[in-house]
């Protein structure tokens, strides 16, 4: 599968809350695919914090988008 089988749904207009969830386990499992790496190279627990908080910090930002997207809709 490519990248823009999973982008393609997410900029066709106003996403749904299945494409809206979907991103954010995308979005998870390249995290802890991630994490998992960097448990094997044995990095500071410091670059882990950062992946996490990261994570978090994109999925709410795709959160608010959404919900200003739908907000739009509406009006």
């Amino acid at each position: 599968m490519s990248l823009w089988y999973f982008l393609s749904d997410w900029f066709a207009g106003v996403p749904t809350l299945g494409v809206l969830f979907k991103r954010f386990m995308i979005n998870v499992a390249w995290a802890c695919i991630l994490l998992f790496v960097m448990i094997i190279l044995q990095l500071p627990a410091e670059y882990a914090a950062v992946v996490y908080f990261g994570v978090l910090v994109a999925n709410c930002v795709m959160g608010i988008v959404f919900a200003f997207q739908r907000a739009q809709m509406r009006d």
